[in-house]
């Protein structure tokens, strides 16, 4: 497998693999009996047994441990191996590839220098909100993926950063809604020229927030 520079290849769910099959992801299972599907370059591999729902341990190339408090993972050549060697998978819902997966954080400033002294560097950002209450999103890529913090534009507090939630892109919007029924109404997204469908996770037993939408145009 050629990667790039921090490219993300596993994303670690601790959640029910038949909850996600019923939004129409194309579950399989490893010869150990682990289940996961694949979306793009990224695996999804479920640790059932955990006692809580969401995000477990995320994998990326050259990214060795946790950066503040998000659970990267080391990633060894015998996993990319593995990974390279799983077929990209076509997927009732539509959903082909990861957009990008969402971190949320009580201080922006704290987290950008956590993951920049780890190699990942912040491409760009964007802020918006009231004046004594505004909001910043920077943006990192993870390979492929986006890496998106979101949190205050000042520190509001020193809680650690935590994955929050994904958004995935869909080749045909309108059968990702006839597939998985339990999404909110298709509306226009912030980025212009494109559209967006929010999951309702909780009524189907998902722990992760899932957005869906059209691709860049």
């Amino acid at each position: 497998m050629n990667t790039n520079e921090n490219e993300l290849l596993q994303i670690s769910l601790n959640e029910n693999p038949e909850a996600w099959k019923s939004l129409g992801f194309s579950i399989n299972q490893l010869d150990s009996g682990v289940s996961f599907f694949k979306i793009g370059k990224v695996r999804f591999l479920f640790n059932p047994d955990e006692d809580f729902h969401g995000f477990g341990e995320i994998l990326a190339v050259d990214i060795e441990r946790s950066i503040e408090s998000i659970p990267f993972g080391k990633l060894s050549n015998e996993t990319i191996k593995e990974i390279d060697a799983i077929p990209p998978a076509t997927h009732p819902n539509g959903v082909c590839r990861i957009d990008h997966l969402v971190i949320t954080t009580s201080n922006s400033d704290r987290t950008t220098s956590a993951l920049e002294n780890a190699g990942v560097t912040a491409k760009g950002t964007r802020t918006f909100g009231e004046k004594n209450n505004r909001v910043r999103q920077t943006f990192f890529w993870l390979g492929e993926v986006i890496l998106e913090l979101v949190g205050p534009d000042q520190a509001n507090g020193d809680a650690p950063a935590t994955l929050w939630g994904l958004a995935l892109v869909s080749e045909d919007i309108e059968r990702t809604l006839a597939v998985i029924k339990n999404c909110t109404p298709i509306k226009e997204a912030v980025q212009a020229g494109r559209k967006i469908t929010t999951v309702k996770n909780r009524d189907v037993g998902v722990g992760v927030p899932i957005a869906i939408m059209t691709p860049h145009k």
